[in-house]
């Protein structure tokens, strides 16, 4: 088994057997039904759902957000994400996804979920008004990218 093959052996680990037909099913009837980019604001939707049923505490620093949010996602087996501030943004690396590596070859919308969690957890953690979160350069089946930052 080449070390590729061995990688998507564990993506695919990654999600529930009991989900995984269900997931992938869904996910057809979507892209057959839609458009994506009507598939992606349906699954930042869906993400914004997630995070309103599943609210952060308050907290004051990005390093305590990082922390409450990583605490949601160990109790579902979703990943880790890493919160890194630059001088006029912030990063947003989501790692580990099941969800992710599952629909990864849905290209374009696979990422936008989570998009859709951390815009939530964002705002009711006092974003300002003036930033909104997108997607950034380089996601893949195992790392999905965002930043957050002043919009115009």
């Amino acid at each position: 088994m080449s070390a590729s093959e061995l990688l998507d052996h564990y993506r695919l680990q990654a999600c529930s057997l009991q989900w995984r037909g269900f997931i992938l099913a869904m996910a057809a009837e979507f892209a057959e039904a839609l458009p994506d980019a009507d598939v992606a604001r349906l699954m930042a939707r869906i993400g914004e759902r997630f995070a309103r049923d599943h609210r952060l505490p308050v907290v004051d620093t990005l390093a305590e957000l990082e922390s409450a949010a990583n605490a949601v996602w160990a109790s579902l087996s979703w990943g880790v994400v890493t919160l890194r501030e630059g001088s006029t943004e912030v990063r947003v690396e989501h790692l580990a996804a099941p969800l992710t590596a599952l629909l990864a070859h849905h290209a374009g919308w696979n990422t936008s979920f989570l998009e859709g969690v951390y815009r939530v957890w964002f705002r009711e953690a006092g974003m300002l008004p003036s930033l909104d979160l997108e997607p950034g350069q380089g996601s893949s089946a195992d790392v999905s990218r965002y930043i957050l930052r002043r919009v115009s």
